[in-house]
C-alpha cells in the first residue's frame, strides 16, 4: 500500500490571491487602444500571445496587455476582491466562475449586440453564461493512460480501481475544476448525482487507499508521467493532447461519458475598456480564430460549424453531436457545494 501524498486545501480563494493577480493603479493606461486580460500562465500564455493577442492587435490596432497568473477561480476571486474594479477588462476563467459572478452582479452582461459572433455559440454553451460572458473553447474530461500498461485504450473509468493498475492512480483534489469533475463521474457512476454525492466518496475512499498521489492541480501530475509511475487518471483533453506528445501516455474518453470544462471569457463590471474587451471577446469567437486556436489549444471550439483534421476530432469536442453527448454540471450547484465537497474529499482520502 502506498502512502497518499499530502492533500493541499486551496478553496476559499481570497484577497491574498486578488493582491497577486491584480494589476494594480496604472493596469490600462495607455489610453482607448488597450484591452488589459488576466488569464493563465504557461503554455496558454505562450499560446494565447501568438494566436489571439498579436493577431488581433494586427487587425484592430487594440494592444493586448496579458497578465498571466493563475486559475480562473483566482482571476474571479481578484474581480470580488475589487468589487467589479480588478484593473483588468477581460478574464479568462470558467463558467463555473460567470455563475458566481452573475450572482455577484461583478460581472458586465455580454450581448450581440456587442458581440455579433455570439450568434455563431450554440444555446447549450450560452446558457451556461448567465448572459454575462462567452464560453470560448470546450475542453473534457478524459482518461489519462500509460502506452506500456495499456497496449488498447482502457474503456471504463473502473479502470482505475482494478488491482493491477490503482497504485498509479491519482485522485485530484476538488479545490482544482478537475477534481470536480472527477467526483461528479463517479457520483454518476454509483447511481448519485450532483444532488447525492454520497458514492463519490465511497468510491474516492476505496481509491485513497492504494493511490499514488492526490494533485491539487493539473501540472502535479506532470512529474509522474516523467516518472512514469502513474498509470491512469483523469485529465483535461487539452494538456492532455500536449503530454502525449512528450510522455510515453495517451488519452480516451471512457464509455460512461464524460463532463466538459467551459472556457469562458467574463468583463469586471468596473472595467476601463469594456468596448475593446467585447473586441477581443467577438474576434476570438469568429469561425478562423476558433479554429485557429482550437488546434493551437488542443481543445473543442465553442462553435461547431467548422472542420478539423479526423484524428484532431475524433480526440476533442468539435461536432454538434459531441457537444450534445457531453455533460456540463450545473455551475450553481457546484458553487453552492463544492466547499462541502472539499471537505468530505479531506475525509475520504485521509
Amino acid at each position: 500500500m502506498k502512502k497518499i501524498i499530502s492533500v493541499a486545501l486551496v478553496l476559499g480563494l481570497s484577497a491574498s490571491l486578488a493582491a497577486c493577480t491584480s494589476t494594480g493603479p496604472d493596469a490600462g493606461s495607455g489610453g482607448g487602444d488597450v484591452v488589459v486580460v488576466e488569464g493563465y500562465g504557461a503554455e496558454y500564455e505562450t499560446l494565447f500571445r501568438e494566436n489571439i493577442a498579436k493577431p488581433f492587435t494586427k487587425e484592430t490596432g487594440i494592444k493586448v496587455e496579458y497578465r498571466g497568473g493563475g486559475s480562473g477561480a483566482e482571476t474571479y476571486a481578484a474581480v470580488r476582491a475589487a468589487n467589479g474594479d480588478p484593473g483588468f477588462d477581460l478574464g479568462i476563467m470558467t463558467h463555473l466562475e460567470l455563475e458566481q459572478g452573475h450572482q455577484d452582479n461583478l460581472l458586465a452582461r455580454v450581448t450581440e449586440k456587442q458581440v455579433p459572433n455570439l450568434a455563431n455559440v450554440p444555446q447549450k454553451l450560452k446558457e451556461h453564461t448567465n448572459g454575462v460572458g462567452a464560453i470560448q473553447e470546450v475542453q473534457q474530461v478524459c482518461l489519462m493512460y500509460n502506452r506500456d500498461d495499456f497496449p488498447k485504450p482502457p474503456t471504463s473509468w473502473d479502470v482505475m480501481w482494478n488491482p493491477k493498475y490503482r497504485q498509479g492512480t491519482l485522485i485530484f483534489s476538488p479545490s482544482n475544476a478537475l477534481g470536480v469533475y472527477s467526483l461528479l463521474t463517479l457520483a454518476d457512476m454509483g447511481g448519485g448525482s450532483s444532488n447525492n454525492m454520497g458514492p463519490a466518496f465511497k468510491r474516492t475512499e476505496e481509491m485513497a487507499k492504494y493511490a499514488l498521489a492526490t494533485p491539487t492541480s493539473s501540472s502535479e501530475a506532470v512529474p509522474f508521467m516523467a516518472k512514469e509511475t502513474a498509470t491512469t487518471f483523469p485529465y483535461f483533453d487539452g494538456r492532455a493532447a500536449i503530454y502525449a506528445k512528450t510522455n510515453n501516455y495517451d488519452f480516451t474518453v471512457p464509455k460512461e461519458g464524460t463532463y466538459a470544462n467551459l472556457g469562458a471569457l467574463g468583463v469586471p463590471d468596473g472595467a476601463d475598456h469594456k468596448g475593446n474587451a467585447f473586441k477581443l471577446i467577438d474576434y476570438w469567437l469568429s469561425k478562423e480564430v476558433q479554429e485557429r486556436w482550437a488546434l493551437a489549444y488542443n481543445v473543442g471550439p465553442a462553435i461547431t460549424s467548422l472542420t478539423f483534421p479526423a484524428a484532431f476530432a475524433a480526440k476533442h469536442v468539435t461536432t454538434p453531436e459531441q457537444l450534445d453527448k457531453i455533460k456540463i454540471a450545473d455551475a450553481s450547484t457546484v458553487n453552492d457545494n463544492r466547499n462541502e465537497w472539499q471537505q468530505q474529499w479531506q475525509e475520504a482520502v485521509r
